[in-house]
């Protein structure tokens, strides 16, 4: 058995070194709606695909040629596209439903992108724009920037403003420090935080809560994901779990914006536990 096949998502992502993007979404993927996944079966499609790319390289490429190369094979050969049709489906969040469907959100393109470019020797990471998700290569002239979900065009940092207008709304100007680099475990960390939405849209709350358990380990000094956690145990009647966890919430976090909001679920459960006993 390969050594990701027995490993599991906590020790990835509380390790001393960066998660791996890859690993730590199949991984999740795994613990959560694929119990049956063998990561290493991707992770070697992702070398077979690594391999495809590097047969029309030459040492004498510049950086945004290579660029191209990758961009031509992902959404050119193996049509790898954004799922405008059904952009909340949660399989758009699961790597492995990603490389078999051709389909994803713009994080989990991105992280694609990012784990292919990287093997063929580009310095690239993401750029967690608000609202979308984009990559971040340094070339020989300075940083570029290309958007997976849209074919892998480039983005100037005017389009960068206009993707962030489509997708959250009018800003007051356009943030520089929205192009910064994102680092791998933030990046997981929005691929769980989509997951999560779509599954408390459409009141999945098994699969929700153990979304946001992943969540907890990726990030377990937010506390908003006690919260979260607590209210999700809610939903699905897991009254002793929610109690549990908002009451440490509101330990924690007492003069929290949304402590009144959380003070009113607890005490509703906690009169219903009293009409039960």
């Amino acid at each position: 058995m390969s050594e990701i096949d027995s490993s599991t998502f906590e020790r990835e992502v509380r390790g001393s070194t960066p998660p791996g993007l890859a690993r730590a979404a199949l991984l999740f993927a795994r613990e959560i709606a694929y119990p049956d996944l063998r990561p290493s079966e991707y992770l070697a499609q992702l070398d077979r695909w690594v391999g495809s790319v590097r047969i029309h390289l030459h040492s004498t490429d510049t950086v945004l040629t290579r660029v191209g190369h990758l961009s031509d094979y992902l959404f050119g050969t193996l049509g790898l596209k954004g799922n405008h049709a059904d952009y909340t489906d949660p399989r758009n969040s699961y790597l492995n439903e990603v490389m078999t469907r051709r389909l994803g959100l713009p994080i989990s393109l991105s992280a694609i992108f990012i784990e292919v470019g990287a093997r063929i020797g580009l310095k690239v990471d993401g750029v967690g724009l608000p609202g979308h998700f984009i990559v971040g290569v340094q070339a020989e002239a300075g940083r570029y920037f290309f958007d997976p979900f849209n074919g892998g065009v480039e983005v100037t940092e005017d389009d960068a403003a206009h993707l962030v207008r489509q997708s959250v709304g009018p800003a007051e100007s356009f943030n520089p420090t929205w192009l910064n680099a994102t680092p791998p475990r933030d990046i997981i960390a929005r691929m769980l935080s989509n997951l999560r939405n779509g599954y408390v849209e459409r009141e999945m709350w098994p699969e929700a809560v153990a979304v946001i358990e992943r969540l907890r380990q990726t990030q377990p000094g937010v506390l908003g994901h006690v919260r979260d956690l607590g209210l999700a145990h809610l939903r699905q009647n897991a009254r002793r779990q929610a109690v549990n966890l908002l009451e440490d919430y509101l330990a924690r976090a007492p003069d929290s914006p949304d402590s009144p909001m959380v003070k009113e679920a607890l005490a509703s459960v906690l009169n219903n536990y009293a009409r039960w006993n």
